[in-house]
């Protein structure tokens, strides 16, 4: 732990990933508040459903073309224009008592000018410590982010039921702007000048290590997405929340643990396999509720420090002109890859068993670690860059 000791003592680390944290809380609690808000106003989980998907849509495109803009018009300039503008659809989503179709604009508008904060801080994160470090901060960023969705769901379900759902998706979009505000006014971020992007648009794709990592990102999290939308489908509602927590509470967990440990050219393969085999146990009891959150608790071992060697990697092998949107990228890779197990694990639902969802979990599983073995070398911490 002693990394984790020179990483909060490094100059200005501590403010700028506490205020990221806090300038992202609102995604934590953005899908259960408009799925709550918009199916009270419409009285249809369908238009709610397809509004969700619509912001979604938005910010797979924005990662990318968001982050490359951090570059060429100024970090500041960029998050505070874009948290303003999403902010303002989400205040017309909760005081507008608007028609199904302009919800899902306004939900569209929302992703589409999602801030990069995640992304403008990973850049950052180079300049803040030193390289040996990087692997250890990365993981802890990813560490961080399940805070976010610990908590996140359970405030917007707590606030809808004391007081109502327009609360919680106006409170969404104050924490937005005014945690843009936080970040921003951090001299490291203010004072950070990102230099502009050395290619045009989407060349950075042409880095082995951006695909591998948008890759990877897609089948990791579209694994997420297969046992969250199992668990949901097996158990009660009441435990459902408690279930996909323990996944949460093993990422927190490895995250702290193993975060300064993967130095390895194997460590992304090995840690693949935990989530694996968590997902694999999952089948000798499906429907109870202990055994899945043990099941789901092993699997979140390996989540986190996973993504942290996935942002090691973009820092490690791309100049940080090119860095943000590559980020963006891998942001793009995770969000779709969440889409896809979400829309097929519904399918398997429902042409197979309530636990077939499981089963996409298990291939996206299987997939990863394909990746990770064909990209061995690629992903190797210790490799030197081309750039």
């Amino acid at each position: 732990m002693s990394s984790y000791g020179a990483i909060f003592r490094s100059p200005g680390f501590l403010r700028v990933i506490s205020s990221q944290l806090f300038a992202r809380f609102p995604f934590g609690m953005m899908t259960l508040a408009f799925v709550m808000h918009i199916q009270f106003v419409h009285h249809s989980y369908a238009i709610a459903g397809l509004a969700l998907g619509a912001d979604t849509i938005g910010a797979a495109i924005s990662g990318p073309v968001l982050s490359r803009l951090l570059g060429k018009f100024g970090t500041t300039r960029v998050l505070l224009t874009s948290a303003s503008i999403g902010a303002a659809a989400m205040v017309g989503i909760g005081v507008l008592n608007a028609s199904p179709l302009a919800m899902i604009l306004m939900a569209l508008v929302v992703g589409l000018t999602s801030p990069p904060i995640q992304n403008a801080a990973r850049t950052i994160y180079p300049s803040l410590v030193q390289k040996k470090h990087l692997p250890a901060v990365y993981s802890l960023d990813a560490t961080s982010q399940e805070i976010i969705w610990v908590i996140g769901p359970v405030l917007a379900t707590v606030l809808a039921a004391q007081f109502n759902t327009m609360l919680v998706v106006v409170l969404m979009a104050v924490i937005q702007v005014s945690g843009a505000i936080w970040f921003c006014s951090n001299r490291e971020v203010s004072r950070m000048v990102i230099p502009r992007p050395s290619r045009k648009m989407g060349r950075v794709l042409g880095n082995r290590v951006v695909v591998a990592t948008a890759l990877l990102g897609l089948l990791l999290i579209g694994g997420f997405s297969g046992v969250e939308v199992g668990t949901v489908a097996v158990v009660s509602k009441a435990m459902a929340g408690l279930v996909i927590g323990a996944l949460s509470l093993g990422s927190i967990v490895g995250g702290l643990a193993l975060g300064n440990r993967v130095k390895s050219r194997w460590s992304l393969t090995i840690l693949l396999g935990v989530v694996f085999v968590g997902y694999a146990m999952i089948w000798i009891a499906p429907t109870d509720p202990i055994w899945l959150s043990i099941c789901l608790f092993v699997s979140g071992i390996g989540v986190a420090p996973s993504l942290g060697i996935l942002g090691t990697a973009i820092a490690y092998n791309l100049k940080p002109g090119d860095s943000a949107e590559a980020n963006g990228w891998a942001t793009t890779g995770q969000l779709v890859g969440y889409s896809a197990g979400a829309a097929l694990s519904g399918i398997a639902i429902d042409l197979i068993s309530s636990s077939a969802s499981f089963y996409v979990s298990l291939i996206f599983g299987a997939g990863a670690i394909f990746v990770a073995i064909l990209a061995v070398d690629v992903m190797n911490p210790n490799r030197k860059s081309s750039e």
